[in-house]
């Protein structure tokens, strides 16, 4: 299959994908690719957004802290009626600024009943009422000198409430717990090369962590299956290969590149899986994840191990139902030659998808771009770039391969020149990645020249708006110094006149120059 017909798959499935997703709607009138769409959200989220920052909870809890000695100041100290109307003052000012922050926060809110009604923005509420009570008809208004007996203990209650959200903050942040992931059971299974050869849909064994052991003692050749294993499993699993966990590198397998480790008792191949993920929100940027993989060759057995509720046993057969027909005596080459091949096949599948969305973009017009494409472009091109880097990464582990630097058991002439097919497709896939980013690169190249030409063409227009009108300034500034008659008498119709000459010359200079060109 050339690339262009790959290409053609993708975006008939890319098509069918977004017509499922959107049938007519409207969610995408732009008719953007997924890589930089975003669907049309809560309108009030940026405004909300920004009210939160401004009027953050750390912000609100220290404008509480500071009401609380202003309040209480009066009880312990005698005031003079000036320091009296300042410390009423600064009471105002914060209170202004819970008044606002309450009631823009309610009315952006997502749901204003549950806002309202919520323990901490009654605190709120109390905060913002309780000073409005001193404005009823049977208690009086006094601005100055010291405050009535009922009013002083009208302050009481604003005291615990401004002490209770001077410590709302922490326990706001604190209100919203992530619960730790459980752990799924750790699976194992096995297929041995006779079984396959036999019966092509043969059953695959589970094994328990004891019945490992004596399944890699055994002499026949299998590939053992170990996914959703834990630090615990890695544990177990170094003392039954006799390996020390840190070989591992359980803690860095979804991040380190692919590449291969060479111990007495076999080779450690670390792989990774991608998978494109596409903004679902205005946050969310497209990104490649990586699931890590690693691959045991220990004499007659693979294993292959897992951190992820990944079935690559089930993923690879049903992928290649016919690569185990031909054995003989290459079962491991096999597995590992099918285990590759199904990840260049992602690796191809997710550039297609890149390549395709890159073409509409470089399709689409300025206007209708989003806000943050720069941005997201950029994102993109990260993701791509650290693709690249997998690739590179990857023709060089099949090199070693090719070069029979890993021991396999089976390796001959063939298998050599099946790898060497392997590592064609990975050059080409490397290709294809380069170009991708170039062309990435010269998209936001593009997009900057074209954000400076719309600048320029703004600061030629405010410099012609300003030539022109200095003339008026000028002259009105003369004026204003009564220098009219001197040397010479002018009337107003001779002033404006001169003026309109003056001004229709400096247009027609910029017209001639083009800086009036749209």
């Amino acid at each position: 299959m050339n690339r262009n017909t790959i290409i053609e798959v993708v975006a008939e499935m890319e098509e069918s994908k977004l017509k499922q997703a959107a049938p007519n709607t409207g969610e995408n009138p732009k008719n953007l690719p997924r890589s930089i769409f975003i669907k049309e959200e809560d309108p009030r989220g940026y405004l909300r957004e920004t009210v939160d920052s401004i009027f953050s909870d750390k912000f609100m809890a220290f404008l509480a802290l500071l009401l609380v000695p202003i309040i209480l100041v009066e009880f312990v100290v005698k005031l003079s009626p000036a320091e009296y109307d300042f410390l009423e003052i600064c009471d105002w000012a914060i209170i202004v600024l819970f008044i606002i922050e309450y009631t823009s926060k309610l009315y952006l809110s997502e749901n204003r009943w549950a806002h309202f009604t919520s323990p901490w923005h009654i605190l709120d509420l109390v905060i913002v009422v309780i000073p409005f009570v001193q404005f009823l008809p049977f208690l009086g208004l006094k601005l100055s000198g010291s405050a009535s007996l009922l009013l002083r203990l009208l302050r009481l209650p604003r005291v615990f409430a401004a002490a209770g959200r001077a410590t709302s903050g922490k326990n706001r942040n604190n209100a919203v717990t992530v619960q730790p992931a459980i752990e799924g059971e750790t699976i194992i299974r096995a297929v041995d090369a006779s079984s396959l050869a036999a019966n092509p849909n043969a059953p695959q064994k589970k094994l328990t962590w004891d019945e490992l052991g004596n399944e890699l003692l055994s002499k026949n050749q299998a590939w053992i299956d170990i996914y959703n294993i834990s630090d615990e499993g890695f544990a177990r699993l170094s003392k039954i290969l006799q390996v020390t966990e840190p070989h591992f590198k359980s803690g860095m397998m979804d991040e380190i590149y692919p590449h291969i480790d060479y111990l007495q008792g076999g080779s450690f191949i670390f792989l990774q899986s991608v998978q494109i993920t596409y903004p679902q929100t205005s946050r969310d940027f497209l990104a490649i994840s990586r699931s890590g993989f690693l691959l045991v060759c220990n004499g007659t057995k693979l294993i292959s191990i897992s951190r992820h509720d990944v079935d690559l046993l089930d993923r690879v057969l049903r992928g290649n139902p016919a690569i185990f027909k031909n054995l003989d005596g290459s079962f491991l080459v096999s597995v590992l030659h099918a285990v590759l091949d199904s990840l260049l096949t992602e690796y191809r599948a997710s550039l297609s998808e890149l390549e395709i969305d890159v073409i509409k973009i470089g399709d689409i017009p300025r206007s209708k771009l989003p806000r943050d494409f720069l941005e997201r472009i950029y994102h993109m091109t990260k993701e791509v770039t650290r693709l690249d880097s997998n690739l590179v990464h990857f023709k060089d582990l099949l090199s070693i391969i090719i070069s029979r630097q890993v021991p396999l058991v089976g390796f001959t002439d063939d298998s050599e020149e099946s790898f060497q097919l392997l590592q064609d497709a990975a050059s080409y896939l490397k290709e294809i990645s380069d170009e991708l980013v170039e062309n990435l690169k010269s998209i936001i190249e593009l997009y900057i020249n074209q954000e400076s030409f719309e600048t320029n063409r703004i600061l030629k227009i405010l410099a012609v708006i300003t030539s022109v009108a200095v003339v008026p300034a000028a002259v009105s500034g003369l004026l204003g110094m009564n220098l009219l008659g001197i040397p010479f008498q002018a009337y107003l119709w001779e002033v404006v006149f001169s003026i309109g000459i003056t001004i229709s010359f400096l247009i027609y200079a910029f017209i001639k120059l083009g800086w009036l060109k749209t």
